[in-house]
């Protein structure tokens, strides 16, 4: 089936380990995979509330206002494509 996956690349809870090994698992599973990986993004991007998470509990977190965007536009022309 289609998946598509949005990661922040600065976020260290997802290491390229991680995704390399996700990758060759929905290989091997016959998925069509589309990973976007927003550069300077970190752990829950799409959380206009991350950043202050974040400060008060030192946890790599933050709202990236760009890659939420980015990500919630692709997500609807995904949408389109699979209904």
């Amino acid at each position: 089936g289609d998946l598509l996956v949005f990661n922040g690349a600065k976020d260290p809870m997802v290491t390229g380990d991680h995704i390399k090994a996700f990758k060759k698992e929905m290989k091997r599973a016959g998925a069509n995979l589309d990973f976007v990986n927003y550069e300077g993004a970190l752990h829950a991007f799409t959380n206009p509330e991350a950043t202050d998470l974040g400060k008060k509990f030192g946890l790599p977190l933050a709202y990236d206002q760009k890659a939420d965007e980015d990500s919630w536009a692709k997500t609807l022309e995904f949408f389109k494509e699979i209904f």
